[in-house]
C-alpha cells in the first residue's frame, strides 16, 4: 500500500472550491479558491439546476488529459440535514453522458474508493473499466464526497511526529503514533467542528440523493468499491426506494470499529504464515527452528516477542517485532532468505538480506484503505471523520493497545500486527444509519483471498443488508471490473439478475 499523504501544503481552514459561475465566498474568514474555476460563460442553468461544463476547462488541475467528455458542476446541499435551511456547502459532481441517449436509463453513480481522496473523476474512470459498455445507455456520475477534493473541505496539515529512539519498545512507538493522531484530530476538528461532525457516510448518501433530485430522476443505480461500499450501504439503508440497482465490490463491514477490523484483517494473514511454518519444520536440519510446526511457531513467537520488547538495529533497519512478522510473510521464493535472516537475528547477528521493517514509525501512518488518482491530495481529516464520527468506541490508547495485545497473545505469529489509531481521542460524535434489508436489487462481491477488505466483511454485509454475494476467487482489491466476473456486473445493471456462488480463479496467495 502507498502513503497518500503527500501534496501541496494548504491553509488551515474551511476551503470552498470556487463555484462555476461566481467567485469564492469566504467562510469564517478562512477560505481559499483553488478548485473549480469560474466559468468563462455562465450561460443558463440546465433543466436539472446544475450548470454543466467540461471539467478540463472548468476544474483547475483536472487529472485527465484531453478529456472531452466529462462534465463538472457544483451542487448546493445542507451542511446539516437536521437543519436543511441552515448553512449550505458545495459538492463537486461530474457526469459522462450516455452515448446512446435515446435509450436513457437510470444514471449510475460511482464511488470507487476513499475516504480522503477525490472521487470526482470516477465517472470517467468507469468508461475505461470492465463496466464501460454500460455507458451506452447509462450516464456515469461521480462526485467528491463532502470534505474532500473539489468539494468544501477543511485543509489542515499534520505536524511531523517526534520519532522514538530506534531501539524504543513497540508500545512506545505506537504511543507516539497515537499521540500524533490525537493532536491532529483535536486541532483540525476544532477548525470547524460543526462542519467536520457532518462528514459521515450517511451524509454522503444524503448528498447523493440531493444529486439524484437535481438530475431530475426518480431512481439511480450505484457502483461502489472499497470505502465507496460504506456510502452505498448508507444509501441503501436511507433511500432504498430511490435505488434501482446497486453493486458493491470489496465490501466494508456494516459496522466499522477499528480494533475489530484489525482482528479480521490479521485473520487473513494467518493463511500466508502457516505454509512458511510447515516449510521450516520440514527443514529443521538446515535452519534448526524445530522439527514440528508447534515448535517452530513457539520459537518464532518467542523471537518476535523478544524483538518487540528490546528492538535492535542491524543492516540499517530496525529489528523489531514487525520486522519478524515481515519475514514470516515473505513470498515463497524468498523463504530461504527469510529463514536465514531469522536465524541470524535469533543468534544475535545481523540479517544477511535485510529489508525495511513493515512496522517502523515512519510507515505506521499508512492508511489501509483508499483508491484514488495519483494526483489527488489526500485529506487526512476527511479520512478520520468518515470513520470516527460514527464510531465512538476505542478512542483511547489503553483500549487500542489492550485489544492489540490480546490478539498477539492469542496468535504469537500473526496476532497484533495491525494497529489503527486514526480515531485517537476523536472529539465528535454522529449517528450512524443501521444497515437494513430493502426491496431494491443489491449485489455484493467479495474477493476470497484479499487482505485490504477481508472476505468476512462481505459476508457480514450480506447478512446485514440481504444482498446477494458473489465470491471472486482472487486476492485483488476492488478488482471486479478487471476480472472475468465483470460481465456479471454488466448483466446485473442491464437486467437486475443477481449472481451468487463463485467466479474467476485468478491470482491467489
Amino acid at each position: 500500500m502507498t502513503d497518500h499523504r503527500s501534496g501541496r501544503p494548504g491553509p488551515t481552514g474551511v476551503v470552498r472550491r470556487r463555484a462555476l459561475a461566481v467567485s469564492a465566498v469566504v467562510l469564517a474568514g478562512l477560505q481559499a479558491s483553488t478548485g473549480l474555476a469560474a466559468a468563462r460563460d455562465a450561460g443558463h442553468p440546465a433543466r436539472t439546476g446544475l450548470q454543466w461544463q467540461l471539467c478540463s476547462t472548468a476544474a483547475v488541475e483536472w487529472p485527465i488529459k484531453n478529456d472531452t467528455r466529462t462534465e463538472c458542476a457544483e451542487l448546493t446541499v445542507p451542511m446539516d440535514y437536521q437543519k436543511p435551511e441552515g448553512r449550505k456547502i458545495k459538492i463537486a459532481v461530474s457526469r459522462v453522458r450516455a452515448t446512446h441517449r435515446t435509450a436513457h436509463k437510470a444514471p449510475i453513480v460511482s464511488v470507487l474508493g476513499g475516504p480522503g481522496f477525490s472521487n470526482i473523476s470516477d465517472s470517467a474512470s468507469m468508461t475505461q473499466r470492465g463496466l464501460a459498455t454500460l455507458n451506452t445507455d447509462h450516464d456515469f456520475i461521480g462526485l467528491d464526497l463532502r470534505g474532500s477534493g473539489y468539494s468544501d473541505h477543511v485543509a489542515c496539515e499534520e505536524k511531523p511526529m517526534t520519532e522514538p529512539a530506534p531501539t524504543a519498545p513497540e508500545k512506545r512507538v505506537k504511543k507516539a503514533v497515537f499521540d500524533q493522531q490525537a493532536e491532529f484530530n483535536n486541532r483540525c476538528a476544532a477548525v470547524d467542528p460543526k462542519f467536520v461532525r457532518q462528514i459521515t457516510p450517511e451524509n454522503a448518501a444524503r448528498d447523493i440523493d440531493r444529486l439524484r433530485a437535481a438530475l431530475g430522476v426518480e431512481r439511480i443505480s450505484f457502483y461502489g468499491a472499497s470505502f465507496g461500499t460504506a456510502v452505498g450501504m448508507a444509501y441503501h439503508s436511507l433511500f432504498d426506494r430511490r435505488t434501482e440497482r446497486m453493486w458493491l465490490d470489496s465490501v466494508m463491514p456494516p459496522t466499522r470499529h477499528w480494533p475489530t477490523m484489525d482482528a479480521e484483517t490479521e485473520a487473513v494473514g494467518r493463511g500466508s504464515t502457516a505454509p512458511f511454518v510447515t516449510w521450516l519444520a520440514q527443514r529443521d536440519a538446515e535452519y534448526h527452528l524445530g522439527a514440528d510446526e508447534s515448535t517452530v511457531r513457539g520459537r518464532l513467537g518467542d523471537l518476535r516477542d523478544e524483538l518487540e520488547r528490546e528492538p535492535r538495529t542491524g543492516g540499517g533497519v530496525r529489528l523489531d517485532g514487525y520486522w519478524a512478522v515481515e519475514q514470516f510473510n515473505r513470498p515463497r521464493e524468498e523463504w530461504d532468505a527469510a529463514a536465514k535472516n531469522l536465524v541470524a537475528v535469533r543468534d544475535g547477528g545481523t540479517p544477511p538480506t535485510p529489508r525495511a521493517a513493515a512496522g517502523t514509525a515512519a510507515s505506521a501512518t499508512v492508511r489501509p484503505l483508499g483508491l484514488g488518482e495519483p494526483r489527488s491530495r489526500f485529506n487526512v481529516l476527511q479520512y478520520n471523520a468518515m470513520f470516527c464520527n460514527t464510531a465512538p468506541a476505542s478512542r483511547g490508547f489503553g483500549d487500542l493497545w489492550a485489544a492489540r495485545e490480546a490478539r498477539r497473545k492469542a496468535d504469537p505469529l500473526a496476532g497484533g500486527t495491525e494497529f489503527s489509531p486514526w480515531c485517537a481521542k476523536w472529539p465528535l460524535n454522529a449517528q450512524a444509519a443501521k444497515p437494513a434489508h430493502g426491496d431494491s436489487a443489491l449485489q455484493l462481491s467479495g474477493h476470497r483471498y484479499e487482505i485490504v477488505t477481508p472476505y468476512a466483511w462481505a459476508e457480514q454485509a450480506r447478512d446485514a443488508t440481504g444482498g446477494a454475494l458473489l465470491t471472486v476467487l482472487d486476492d485483488g482489491h476492488a478488482s471486479l471490473p478487471s476480472s472475468p466476473c465483470a460481465e456479471k456486473a454488466v448483466t446485473f445493471f442491464r437486467t437486475g439478475r443477481k449472481a451468487e456462488g463463485t467466479c474467476g480463479g485468478g491470482q491467489q496467495p
